[in-house]
């Protein structure tokens, strides 16, 4: 599967976000909370996984959409299945390497 790659770097800190290509531009609410797919954040090449997942060692935070690739990074044990975050059926997880 190929996803959304956007890496930010800001000084010393590099945030790569990832989702899955058909949630880019939606914004997803339940229970007060919005979640936000924005070009500016999440739009950026069209990578495969691997591709993604190579680069989460190097980065300061991890932000990640879609139930596809958050179970993928649960199953590569970036992720722990009850530190993600469902709002309206869609998965939200961040990983932070400090």
């Amino acid at each position: 599967m190929s996803v959304l790659l956007k890496v930010i770097k800001e000084g010393n800190t590099t945030l790569v976000n990832v989702c899955e290509k058909e949630l880019l531009g939606k914004v997803f609410v339940e229970r007060g909370i919005v979640l936000h797919v924005n070009e500016e954040f999440y739009g950026g090449e069209e990578v495969s996984e691997d591709e993604a997942f190579a680069l989460f060692d190097s980065a300061s935070v991890v932000s990640l959409i879609g139930n596809r690739i958050v179970d993928e990074a649960i199953s590569r044990g970036f992720v722990l299945r009850d530190s993600t975050i469902k709002v309206a059926g869609v998965t939200f997880a961040q990983i932070y390497n400090v």
